[in-house]
Order: C-alpha cells, then sequence, then structure tokens
C-alpha cells in the first residue's frame, strides 16, 4: 500500500508539472514571445515565420519595428531594454543611433552585424495604368517623382480615363520593418538621389508626400496583396519591398513589377543591444534563418543589387518618418 501511495504522489506531481509548464507556454505565447535559450530576439512583426527558424536556440519576441525602435530610443540601458539583439533593415538602427545621440543618451546600440539579406524597393503597377503613366505624366519611365506628381488627382488628367476615378497610390506602412525603407526609396526618387537632408524635408516635398499619403490612413500594411485583391478602384500602384510580392507576381500580364531609380533597398542585420555583438553575429551567420529569408523572397545573396542601400542617414530618416506623420495624421 505504501508504495502505491508513493506512486500515484510521484504522478500526481508529474501531471501538475506539466499543468505548469503548459501555463507558462501560454504566457508566453500571450506576449509574443516563445521560449527558446538565454539570448532573446526581438523580430519585426512581418518577419514573425522566419525567425521561427532561430526559437530552438533565443527567445523571440514579435513586435512592429516602430514599437522596438521607441523603445530602445528611451531605454536607459540594456536592461531596460529586455532585449540582446534586434534584428532589422540597418535603416532603423541608424534612426535609433541618432534619436539617442540628439538626446545625449549613452550609446545602447552596438555596430550592426554583415548584411543577412536585401530586398529593394518596387513598385507595382496594373498594367493599363502603367501605359497610361508612360503615355501621360510619366513621359516614358514611371517613377516616384512622377507617380507622387500624379497621385490623388483625376486619371482623365495625367494620362488615363476619366472613368478610372483618382490615381489612389499605396504604401507599405512606414512603421513596419520595411516601410521606412520604401518611404525613404520614395524620398530619394523625389530628390533623384539619396543625398538629402532635414532641411530638405518641407515644402515641396510635404505637399508631395501628402499626394501620395491621401489613402495612408485606410490602407493595412500588406499593401500589395490589398492592392490586388481589391482591385484598380482600390490602388493604382504601389510601393513595397519585392520581399512582400507574392511568389510569381512577376508573371502576372494584368501587374508591372517596376524597380524604380534610385534603387532602395532593405538591408537586413542583426543589431546588439548592450553587449551583445557576440549573440548578432550568431544569428547573423545562422544557416536556418537565411534559409527562411530566402524562402520568404528575400535576396540572402544580395545578388544583382547596388552595393548602397539608396537610402539617406538615419537622422534624415528620423525627420521623413516625422513629417509623413504630419501629411497623414
Amino acid at each position: 500500500m505504501k508504495a502505491l501511495a508513493a506512486l500515484a504522489v510521484a504522478l500526481g506531481l508529474i501531471v501538475a508539472a506539466v499543468v505548469v509548464r503548459n501555463v507558462l507556454d501560454e504566457d508566453d505565447d500571450a506576449d509574443g514571445s516563445s521560449a527558446g535559450g538565454d539570448t532573446t530576439l526581438v523580430c519585426p512583426t512581418e518577419l514573425a515565420d522566419a525567425c521561427a527558424a532561430l526559437e530552438d536556440d533565443v527567445t523571440v519576441r514579435v513586435e512592429p519595428a516602430a514599437t522596438t525602435a521607441e523603445a530602445l530610443a528611451t531605454a536607459a540601458d540594456a536592461a531596460e531594454a529586455d532585449a540582446d539583439v534586434w534584428l532589422a533593415p540597418a535603416a532603423w538602427a541608424e534612426l535609433v543611433a541618432d534619436q539617442r545621440d540628439r538626446a545625449g543618451a549613452p550609446v545602447l546600440v552596438g555596430e550592426a552585424s554583415a548584411v543577412i539579406a536585401r530586398s529593394p524597393v518596387v513598385l507595382v503597377v496594373w498594367s493599363d495604368r502603367a501605359v497610361a503613366l508612360e503615355s501621360g505624366a510619366c513621359a516614358g519611365t514611371i517613377g516616384w517623382r512622377c507617380l507622387g506628381d500624379a497621385a490623388d488627382r483625376p486619371w482623365g488628367s495625367v494620362g488615363g480615363e476619366s472613368a478610372w476615378g483618382p490615381l489612389n497610390v499605396g504604401l507599405t506602412d512606414p512603421d513596419t520593418a520595411g516601410g521606412l525603407v520604401v518611404l525613404g526609396g520614395a524620398a530619394s526618387g523625389f530628390f533623384g538621389s539619396p543625398e538629402y537632408a532635414a532641411n530638405d524635408i518641407g515644402g515641396e516635398l510635404t505637399a508631395w508626400l501628402g499626394a501620395i499619403g491621401a489613402q495612408a490612413g485606410t490602407a493595412s500594411s500588406d499593401v500589395v496583396n490589398e492592392m490586388l485583391t481589391r482591385g484598380a478602384g482600390r490602388f493604382s500602384a504601389v510601393g513595397a519591398l519585392e520581399a512582400d510580392t507574392p511568389a510569381g507576381i512577376a508573371d502576372r500580364g494584368d501587374v508591372q513589377v517596376i524597380y524604380p531609380a534610385p534603387v532602395a533597398t532593405a538591408d537586413l542585420v542583426a543589431i546588439p543591444i548592450g553587449d551583445a555583438a557576440g549573440a548578432a553575429a550568431d544569428i547573423a551567420g545562422d544557416g536556418d534563418l537565411r534559409d527562411a529569408l530566402a524562402g520568404a523572397g528575400w535576396r540572402v545573396g544580395g545578388e544583382d543589387l547596388p552595393e548602397d542601400d539608396g537610402l539617406p542617414a538615419g537622422g534624415v530618416l528620423g525627420a521623413l518618418l516625422a513629417r509623413w506623420d504630419e501629411v497623414t495624421g
């Protein structure tokens, strides 16, 4: 009888342990984290599936890039940041570093890893609208400047049919990891170069951004799929990362994928927080992560892309993002 009682107690302890473990797992799921190693990796929402490849080795926390940037810009130290590595385009790291420097805060974001994967900014345009732009407002070559000049105007005034209504442009939400790069690339297209400064972000650019962002308040973060699902009446053209376009889109006859000059790219890096350079290097070199990113449409080798990302400095991007919020808010 004593043996049976002991066995019953042991079984009870095992069941209790399983229940507690399940509760803890549910708590992790509730706050967007997944159990892993001692390193905490902050992953942008749109890269959650790729980051899942690392969950056996690190703890992954998924949140919007703008949320991470705000926390890192204001954190007193790495302990308050509660993370070791941030996976994001290099442009975000530069933006945070600039904000901390301007605030007189100590350095928190370390030197980013080597580039893990890249994705260029593209314009996706309905083919019949592209033909109209090429013969009308864009005079042969569709780019950011002429598209923005025509945005929010009646199609009949820019080379298209009056029945098409206004020329609506969609942009990936700049608060997302890739969206900041798309916005920076758009402004580079406006100026014809990424060599613009914060004090250039005003005047004519403000009105131009307002026209491009006229639909921003009602657009989803996945503007390409919204365009393809809802049709040309929703968006005539959208700006996004190549990695955010559906596989095989270039083979569709009803849309065109355009790589506007100057080419801007999201250069994905592992960004150490505090003294986590070693952890960042390990994540950057992880083969499973690279395979997952390649499967998600990122160019892991960076093939056929310019060496430079085609974007201005982080402080300029911060000023551009603030102006975008003003004109679309």
